[in-house]
């Protein structure tokens, strides 16, 4: 939670000490430094999604159908991660990440198998004559994780709605839309 509140770089060891109401050497016994507490707050989620959206690719179904499961199962990991994948959003988003470490690479390689893996549904839902063909597939994932990853702002566990209710919400919405029609080019 002290990442998420203050920022990671704001953030010190004495801060996160304070919060688990201990002193900064017993922290120290137990992690070196705090990149070591983001690794072990991101990875074990980041990985999750990963095999989420692998398993999802794999089964016998209409893209639509996996596209809802990715998303439902993306917000219900955030739910059961939280505050987790905020912080990583939140500071992925922020810059804050500028170390070239191998860690960092391999949760960069993650994310961009599970961007690879949600265009490639997109693009079977296209094949299948599920989705419009208009649009372009890149600009429709950027959408979709955009839509899912701005609840960083606001979604907190054990508020209003579930993670899986806004991710159910979420996935009709971004593929049923609120309108009936389609809009065009040059439509207002």
């Amino acid at each position: 939670m002290v990442f998420q509140e203050k920022g990671y770089q704001a953030a010190t060891l004495g801060d996160v000490a304070a919060a688990l109401e201990t002193d900064r050497a017993t922290l120290y016994y137990y992690v070196s430094g705090k990149e070591e507490l983001l690794r072990e707050a991101v990875t074990d989620y980041v990985l999750e999604i990963v095999r989420d959206i692998r398993r999802i690719v794999t089964i016998k179904a209409p893209a639509r159908a996996k596209l809802a499961e990715f998303i439902t199962g993306l917000m219900m990991a955030y739910e059961s991660h939280y505050p987790h994948p905020y912080v990583f959003i939140q500071e992925k988003l922020d810059g804050a990440w500028r170390t070239d470490t191998d860690w960092l690479h391999r949760l960069v390689s993650a994310v961009t198998d599970v961007q690879a893996q949600v265009v490639g549904i997109l693009e079977q839902g296209i094949r299948d004559g599920e989705f419009r063909a208009d649009l372009p597939v890149e600009l429709v994932a950027n959408a979709l994780f955009g839509m899912v990853n701005w609840t960083h702002r606001w979604y907190r566990p054990g508020g209003r709605y579930t993670g899986d209710e806004v991710g159910f919400s979420f996935a009709a919405l971004f593929l049923d839309g609120l309108v009936t029609e389609p809009l065009t080019a040059g439509t207002e």
